[in-house]
């Protein structure tokens, strides 16, 4: 690691307690060389890192824990929570937001999971398109009171949803019980619109995640007549944003909803020549991958199973582009897909995580001539 020269004092004052932005105390500049010579050393050369638009405010979700004594925040190394009245990723509004949640658990006397029912808060607000929703997750022993919040909170979010998570996995995700108003996100990237359901991925980092589609769709060089595949596709932000240059993109996700979803955006968007399945990626892959002109992988952070790389690498589509958020296990796996004599000709790192280790990687892989 090289040698960084430390800020004198972090922004924000829970820095060092709270474990959200380890790196918050290193010079960006800094943040971003660390991130740069982490991609050479696995890659060898690549593009300079594309640095993040906003390195404050620019998340579009936190999930937040309900701790004792009314305290809404992030965990630090213990797992305690701690009470954060400002957050430095989320916009000013939001974090109003959540002093105006700890005032109302506090006026109903609603207590935590440990001794009531409150687990997680998940904030989710557009940056294009104005709207902010909230998830409030509890345990099933008692009932939230949604319809008082909403009424607390009107004209201050687009809507408010409460689920309960009945697993005792500490996880932000569960059965939607009520809502009111809205209960689902609205955002737009590059000109295509998405609704995102409240519990549904979608990138945090809402203006880079533009700039990450402009690289994948200059990575791609389309003519419009080719066959994308586009696996793990999600709710199909990558598929939707290259379906106007090419002639087909068909996706594939394992999970239900967010196909489903992918295509009512397709639907919202007017855009006709998209299509997508539901089904594990290593049970499809192999009746798929001969038909495709470019193979587009955006993996969960464990990576792409053997088994799937090597149905891509034996069906030998023209151009893979391989968009990673764990360069480690990217490069395990494009060391697989070079046995079949591919050749890493683009490496673009982009930093979609200001102030934390993370780091984004888009690469582009093809066969030379002659291979």
């Amino acid at each position: 690691m090289i040698e960084c020269s430390l800020m004198n004092n972090a922004v924000c004052k829970y820095f060092g307690i709270c474990g959200g932005c380890s790196w918050q105390g290193y010079k960006y500049e800094d943040q971003l060389k660390l991130k740069e010579d982490k991609i050479r050393e696995l890659f060898g050369d690549c593009s300079p890192i594309i640095p993040s638009p906003e390195i404050y405010y620019y998340r579009n979700r936190m999930d937040y824990a309900f701790g004792p004594d009314f305290s809404i925040g992030l965990k630090d190394a213990k797992n305690n929570v701690i009470n954060i009245e400002k957050c430095h990723l989320m916009s000013e509004e939001s974090n109003a937001l959540i002093n105006r949640m700890r005032h109302f658990i506090s006026w109903k006397k609603i207590l935590n999971y440990r001794s009531g029912i409150l687990r997680h808060l998940v904030v989710r607000e557009g940056k294009n398109i104005k709207n902010t929703v909230l998830n409030i997750l509890t345990t099933d022993k008692g009932v939230f009171p949604l319809e008082d919040l909403w009424e607390k909170l009107a004209g201050a979010v687009s809507g408010v949803i409460w689920s309960i998570n009945f697993s005792p996995a500490d996880r932000s995700y569960g059965e939607i019980q009520k809502s009111f108003g809205q209960d689902h996100l609205v955002e737009i990237l590059n000109g295509i619109k998405f609704k995102i359901p409240v519990q549904s991925f979608f990138q945090t980092n809402t203006h880079q995640a533009e700039k990450l589609l402009r690289i994948i769709a200059d990575f791609a060089e389309l003519n419009g007549d080719e066959k994308v595949l586009d696996l793990y596709t999600g709710t199909g932000s990558i598929g939707l944003s290259l379906a106007s240059m090419a002639d087909r993109v068909y996706g594939v996700e394992e999970n239900g909803p967010a196909v489903e979803l992918s295509k009512a955006n397709a639907e919202l968007n007017n855009i006709g020549n998209y299509s997508a399945i539901a089904g594990r990626v290593e049970t499809i892959v192999g009746e798929l991958c001969e038909k495709y002109d470019l193979v587009i992988l955006d993996p969960p952070r464990p990576g792409i199973s053997k088994r799937v790389i090597n149905k891509i690498g034996d069906a030998r589509p023209k151009k893979i582009i391989y968009v990673s958020c764990n360069p480690d296990t990217q490069k395990h796996d494009v060391e697989i897909l070079k046995s079949y004599k591919y050749k890493i000709d683009r490496c673009q790192p982009i930093d979609m995580f200001p102030h934390t280790p993370h780091i984004e990687n888009v690469i582009r892989l093809q066969v030379p001539s002659g291979n």
